[in-house]
């Protein structure tokens, strides 16, 4: 393992990074890349190609783990720890949609940025030293062509290069990131490419640096949440050993939580957490005192009551909003519970407020995922011919009665009522979030929905198409016709009333949300390490992001590629700005 050291002017010669040529038009050609939407949650296709893509991953993740081929390629512990202060920022769960991720890049690249503090004044803040990226990088899969155009593109185009300075960028993965046992995650981010203005400096999937007032940073690497390597341990096993002194402050940085389905309080991530604590950095009399977490798109920070210890959740540079209205009062985990350790929730982004009045979007899911309305319609007319129905769409309107006759009379009666019992062990399996008898009562219930609207989509269809007396065929097609359209438009609603109603038993926040693909309310966090040793965390909340961008290719060499073409995002302090000393004399904000 070797140690870095600033940069001497030779290799910041050799390091010269030239601006690219800016782009005349927005063609893919010109740009590089293609400005992506939102991802679609509930598109089907999108559906198949994430499930097929996770189970490989986690087939093969059992038995080949890239972490320990990156013990081949010499470590190193990057020392920033020269000069009295130091600007860096984190930003996690960021590449989704143009919009949102460009408007985070664009504001990470400015080399000042002005928030308006609580008094009515300014708070001026610099571009950090370095970029940390949290987690989950791309989505839905890290295909090379997702880090193009999710990733590496917008922030390529907000800051196409830097000679103000030397940003360097580093990156925990996510699970998104190991989705292909984190092939491209190392190739971008493991092999000193520039993404941009940022020089990307790690070697592996990991990382520790060494601050300013003996402030450390180190990210860890989870994988999926099921273990920490032993070529990681080892690596900061020896970082602890040679380079950690008693009383150095750590900030530690990990990807998304993976629940291990035995109950929230167990979840893999922490007790990698526990255990990194507990064996590596204890010894050596340091300590955490700043817990970072990306998987969750939103703010949220818990203080600890009696103590320094601050877990931030930030996962909004980006990606599709999760909800604020479900986090509990108090953080709980093993650790904590053993130590009589208590946290307490001190900020949340956005409101609960505003994320109980997102919910009702909720109803809104068949225009938000038009594909998937058009599955639930296909569904609809195989099952009116398997029935047989279309057969009496001429005569007369179809009942309950004639629902039952025709299903026992179906030459395919086995594979409908095998359907029927598909469908309820898939609507239980969806509600993984709840456990035992509730677990099984809401599957039930979901599963009603879903058949109940099929009735009476039959019901109806069947009923307007015979009163038209339109004659055989027309009256088949008018049928058809109707079935599909309230079969799709009934079934998510169906699947709208399930999700709405669980989410207000505070269950599906992520399948409640994620189909919505809100592109607002995005932040980052900025932190900076004063004269005095004290870390600020400066969180910046965006209300809205851009949607209509200008193309600039008369623009100066290193400024954004693109200016919104209105008025410029509006940024603000979520909270604080929180100070952190790190010395055992309780939370200062």
């Amino acid at each position: 393992m070797t140690a870095e050291g600033p940069a001497a002017p030779e290799d910041m010669d050799q390091d010269a990074h030239a601006c690219p040529a800016r782009p005349t038009s927005t063609e893919e050609s010109e740009l590089g890349f293609v400005r992506r939407p939102m991802v679609r949650w509930l598109d089907p296709h999108q559906l198949v190609d994430t499930a097929i893509r996770v189970l490989v991953s986690g087939v093969f993740g059992s038995y080949a783990d890239s972490r320990e081929l990156q013990a081949l390629v010499e470590a190193e512990v990057l020392d920033r720890s020269e000069g009295s202060e130091l600007w860096f920022d984190y930003v996690a769960d960021l590449g989704d949609g143009w919009d949102s991720t460009y408007t985070v890049a664009r504001l990470l690249a400015r080399p000042t940025l002005d928030v308006p503090a609580g008094d009515g004044g300014t708070l001026a803040t610099e571009r950090g030293r370095l970029l940390v990226m949290g987690g989950d990088q791309v989505y839905p899969v890290p295909t090379r062509a997702g880090y193009e155009n999710r990733l590496l593109g917008p922030y390529r185009a907000a800051m196409p290069c830097a000679h103000d300075g030397r940003p360097e960028l580093l990156a925990v993965p996510g699970s998104h990131d190991w989705y292909d046992g984190l092939q491209n995650f190392s190739s971008v981010f493991c092999r000193g490419h520039w993404i941009g203005g940022w020089k990307t400096r790690q070697r592996r999937s990991y990382f520790a640096v060494e601050l300013p007032h003996r402030w450390w940073l180190w990210g860890i690497d989870i994988q999926f949440g099921a273990y920490l390597d032993e070529a990681q341990l080892r690596y900061f096993h020896q970082v602890a050993a040679e380079q950690v002194e008693p009383g150095d402050r750590i900030v530690l940085c990990v990807a998304k939580e993976v629940e291990s389905g035995r109950g929230r309080a167990e979840t893999h991530s922490d007790r990698n957490l526990e255990f990194m604590e507990r064996h590596v950095i204890e010894p050596t009399g340091a300590r955490v005192v700043v817990y970072l977490r990306s998987g969750r798109h939103h703010y949220c920070r818990y203080e600890e009551e009696d103590g320094p210890r601050h877990h931030i959740t930030s996962g909004g540079g980006g990606a599709f909003l999760h909800p604020t209205h479900q986090l509990p009062d108090h953080l709980e985990s093993p650790a904590q519970q053993a130590t009589d350790q208590s946290f307490r929730r001190a900020a949340v982004y956005p409101s609960a407020s505003v994320s109980r009045r997102l919910r009702k979007r909720v109803w809104l899911l068949a225009p938000y995922n038009l594909p998937l309305a058009g599955v639930f319609a296909t569904v609809q007319v195989l099952l009116a011919f398997m029935l047989g129905l279309h057969l009496g769409a001429t005569h007369r309107s179809v009942g309950l009665g004639d629902l039952w006759t025709a299903l026992w009379q179906s030459p395919t009666a086995f594979l409908l009522i095998l359907l029927i019992f598909l469908t309820l062990g898939a609507m239980v399996r969806f509600a993984h979030e709840a456990t035992g008898v509730t677990r099984l009562v809401l599957g039930a219930v979901h599963s009603a929905l879903q058949l109940t609207s099929v009735v009476g989509v039959m019901v109806v269809s069947s009923g307007l198409a015979s009163s038209l007396h339109l004659g055989d065929v027309p009256s088949v097609v008018v049928f058809l016709a109707l079935v599909a359209v309230l079969g799709g438009l009934s079934g998510m609603l169906g699947m709208s009333g399930y999700l709405w109603a669980t989410n207000c038993l505070g269950f599906h926040g992520n399948e409640a949300y994620a189909p919505l693909h809100h592109a607002d309310l995005k932040h980052f966090l900025r932190l900076h390490i004063g004269d005095d040793g004290v870390l600020t965390v400066y969180p910046v909340g965006i209300d809205r992001v851009g949607r209509h961008w200008q193309l600039r290719p008369e623009g100066p060499a290193g400024s954004p590629w693109f200016d919104p073409g209105g008025d410029e995002p509006a940024v603000h302090l979520i909270e604080g700005p929180v100070r952190i000393t790190g010395r055992g004399d309780g939370p200062a904000s």
